[in-house]
């Protein structure tokens, strides 16, 4: 229902009333998919960009001043592909203050990303990253450190067209 709301406020409204705890300052861009709200949490200050998968289903966790890009998949529960019953599994998945996911990642249940981690284009995050890295591949591994810039703000909503 998210996804096709077409005002920014409106879905932080509806993110809200469906359960999710969201923070102050976020935007939320278009084709937003949320799967069990009620499981997650969203800090301050996050952008949301169009396109993304929010899977609430075995707990969500995104910090503040957080950037999601598009096309990214967070996800939090999965089959077990070795299960004689192809077993449901899920894991809480953490994404750190000051992360930015960049377009079109994968993050796998259980996963926690450290702060000020950034995780770059493409990649898919199998395992914990460190704090105040740079991930990047398949599976994600670090690449080098991330200076630690913490204190700036994405101001996210006051940057968000309101119709996008």
């Amino acid at each position: 229902m998210v996804q096709i709301i077409p005002v920014n406020i409106v879905r932080i409204l509806c993110l809200r009333l469906l359960g999710a705890r969201v923070g102050a300052g976020i935007a939320v861009n278009h084709g937003l998919q949320v799967r069990v709200p009620r499981r997650i949490a969203i800090g301050d200050d996050v952008f949301l960009a169009e396109d993304v998968i929010l899977d609430g289903r075995g707990g969500l966790t995104i910090g503040a001043h957080t950037s999601i890009n598009s096309r990214a998949q967070i996800w939090t529960a999965q089959h077990d592909w070795a299960s004689p019953d192809f077993a449901f599994v899920s894991a809480p998945t953490v994404i750190g203050d000051y992360c930015w996911i960049s377009a079109n990642v994968v993050v796998l249940p259980g996963v926690t990303i450290g702060e000020g981690t950034v995780v770059a284009a493409g990649s898919v995050v199998t395992k914990d990253l460190e704090p105040w890295i740079l991930a990047a591949g398949v599976p994600a591994r670090k690449i080098r450190d991330r200076p630690d810039v913490r204190g700036y703000r994405l101001d996210a909503a006051a940057n968000k067209n309101w119709f996008w």
